[in-house]
């Protein structure tokens, strides 16, 4: 079962560029979110495998009991400009090493899939 946050705060290692829609039918981001999504940074690193994204996810215990984290599919890359006019600003990253990842940053109720209101590819978990 996926989150159902009332408010969703975005975090993004370029927060200049194009944010995505909020997910689960939200109408907008909100600084303030108790619930974190999170765009994951591709410009450094391969983000096929888990071990590259633990860095860049916080750890469970860091957080409030029960809060929701969500990680997106696609993850900024650096690119000239005209390749981001061309939509090649983003990498996708592997559901399965997210997903690997959040257990191994201690996540409980691990699971990922397409959000039907925008068609992201969302992993998420909970801090214990």
């Amino acid at each position: 079962m996926h989150p159902v946050p009332t408010a969703l705060r975005l975090s993004t290692p370029l927060p200049g560029s194009k944010q995505p829609r909020p997910p689960f039918g939200l109408p907008v981001w909100s600084p303030d979110g108790a619930a974190i999504a999170l765009v994951l940074d591709a410009r450094r690193e391969d983000l096929r495998g888990a071990a590259a994204i633990l860095a860049q996810v916080p750890g469970a215990t860091t957080l409030p009991p029960r809060t929701p984290i969500v990680l997106f599919g696609a993850a900024i890359r650096t690119g000239r400009a005209w390749r981001r006019f061309l939509g090649a600003g983003t990498v996708r990253v592997p559901r399965a090493a997210r997903c690997t990842a959040l257990v191994a940053l201690g996540y409980v109720d691990v699971g990922g899939g397409i959000d039907p209101t925008t068609g992201s590819d969302l992993a998420w978990g909970w801090s214990p």
